[in-house]
C-alpha cells in the first residue's frame, strides 16, 4: 500500500505541470490592412471555458470556448481605426451568463505586439 501512495503522488507531479503549461496562444496571428485575425485551437482545455481577448485599443471580446465557438478551430478578427502599436492579449476569464456561465480557461496569458500602418 505504501508503494501505491508514492506512485500516485509522483504521477500527479509529473502530469500536473504538463496540463498547467498549456498557454492560450493562437495557432496563427495575421495582419492585413489594419485587420488582425487570430486563429485558435484550444481543444487541449478539455472543457468549456472563458477567454477575454484584448486588442490594445480599448476593445475587448469575451468568448465562451466550447459554447459560443468550437474549441478545435475558431477565429477572432478586429479592425483598427488608427495606425500605431498595440498589445494583443488573450487571457482566461470567467464569463457569467446564467446557466451558461463558464470559468476562466486555464493557461498562461498570451501577449503579442501588433504594428498597424507605417
Amino acid at each position: 500500500m505504501n508503494g501505491l501512495k508514492h506512485f500516485t503522488v509522483a504521477l500527479l507531479f509529473v502530469v500536473s505541470p504538463a496540463i498547467m503549461a498549456k498557454d492560450l496562444m493562437p495557432k496563427t496571428v495575421s495582419t492585413s490592412d489594419g485587420v488582425v485575425t487570430a486563429q485558435f485551437d484550444l481543444s487541449h482545455m478539455g472543457q468549456d471555458c472563458g477567454l477575454l481577448v484584448k486588442w490594445g485599443d480599448g476593445t475587448e471580446k469575451k468568448i465562451r470556448v466550447g459554447r459560443d465557438v468550437n474549441e478545435k478551430d475558431f477565429t477572432v478578427t478586429h479592425s483598427y481605426s488608427n495606425d500605431g502599436g498595440y498589445i494583443f492579449e488573450v487571457e482566461g476569464s470567467t464569463i457569467k451568463k446564467g446557466l451558461g456561465t463558464v470559468f476562466a480557461c486555464q493557461g498562461k496569458t498570451y501577449r503579442q505586439a501588433i504594428c498597424i500602418g507605417k
